[in-house]
């Protein structure tokens, strides 16, 4: 299997340089936001040089990682010079969501929050620090070209925002009280990457998080049935149900219709076996590795993953002049026949991993003594 820089023989974009030694000189959030425009030139030079799928992604999400972190960086600065140099301790801003699986397309919005540490004497002044540090954030993430989540799963709210100690108190409560939204916090938590600050915070977080998790295997269970119950919108004879009202009416949503149940089921499946990896792709070697998945499974999923990363890639490289940047809706009638029955074909493997999720993982019953 290839790796991401293990490409010999095929050319590199001459622009792709340049737009790199910008980023590294940028020092304004004009700057970040003309050079977030240039991406596409990037990605579609990457493409046009015959470049996988799989290197196209990790350059492109490098990019992101870069942008976000200058963006961060500016208005951790900018904070400080509002609020003053803050008392002794430590934080972590952190992203979650595709940006934490290196899988964010060409426009993406915010998925992000906050873990700071220190004495509890000083807790007050610092987390209004915290505060102000986040909504800063946010805000000039915003401004670089990075909507605001519509759901707010973002470090200026106090959710997602907490001391180090708070944030376990937080989680135990979800862990405690497994209802489909605090399954839904849950899952969210188990995909993050640490953007700016201590990465130590936030590794530790995430550690002490997943053995919580593995001691009540009742939540585990739970987990891995609101995953598998996502219904995959295809019936049996192979028609694609697209969206019956409103704005997207006659649409497909591939994000909802087939990305985002297939990627929730490699992250169960993951957590159920013990496997430490965020990225989809490193969550399926690492399944195959440990002998959870066969070599052909392996390529499956494999498959299955690129196909849906290509149609994103191309669907969100086309929004380029739309006033709907976050939009996955295809329309099936302007897609290629063949690539129709590709997605038909990938709609039935999902869901027969659905199906394979429901039966694997642990011993739930001998996990809790029954």
């Amino acid at each position: 299997m290839q790796y991401p820089f293990d490409e010999p023989n095929v050319q590199t974009s001459k622009k792709e340089p340049d737009l790199q030694e910008r980023l590294a000189k940028a020092g304004s959030l004009e700057e970040l936001r003309e050079i977030h425009m240039r991406i596409i030139p990037m990605i579609q030079g990457l493409s046009a040089s015959g470049h996988s799928i799989e290197y196209r992604y990790n350059m492109l999400n490098n990019m992101h990682d870069v942008l976000t972190r200058r963006a961060v960086s500016l208005a951790y600065d900018a904070a400080k010079k509002t609020f003053g140099e803050p008392p002794g301790g430590k934080l972590c801003f952190f992203s979650m969501g595709s940006s934490a699986r290196h899988e964010q397309t060409v426009w993406t919005d915010q998925d992000n929050g906050l873990i700071y540490q220190t004495v509890r004497s000083d807790e007050v002044e610092y987390r209004a620090f915290a505060e102000e540090f986040s909504r800063t954030a946010v805000q000039y993430l915003a401004e670089v070209g990075y909507p605001l989540c519509q759901g707010n799963v973002m470090a200026s709210n106090c959710r997602w925002r907490h001391h180090e100690e708070d944030w376990r108190e937080q989680l135990l409560f979800y862990l405690n009280n497994g209802s489909e939204e605090n399954l839904k916090y849950m899952m969210i938590m188990l995909d993050t990457k640490q953007v700016y600050g201590v990465p130590a915070l936030l590794f530790r977080l995430r550690k002490w998080f997943v053995h919580e998790l593995h001691q009540r295997p009742m939540i585990l269970k739970k987990m891995r049935e609101l995953v598998t119950s996502h219904e995959i919108p295809m019936n049996m004879f192979g028609m694609i149900f697209t969206e019956r009202w409103g704005k997207y009416s006659g649409r497909f949503d591939l994000k909802q219709g087939v990305f985002a149940p297939y990627i929730n089921s490699i992250k169960i499946l993951s957590v159920l076996y013990g496997n430490e990896a965020q990225s989809t792709r490193e969550r399926i070697l690492e399944l195959n590795e440990k002998g959870f998945i066969t070599a052909t499974e392996t390529e499956q999923y494999m498959a299955v993953y690129d196909f849906l990363l290509e149609l994103r890639l191309k669907h969100s490289i086309g929004l380029a002049e739309t006033d709907d940047r976050l939009d996955y809706h295809l329309r099936l009638s302007e897609m290629e026949p063949k690539n129709v029955q590709e997605l038909k074909r990938i709609m039935k493997q999902i869901k027969a991993i659905q199906k394979q999720t429901k039966k694997r993982g642990p011993s739930f019953e001998q996990s809790t003594g029954i």
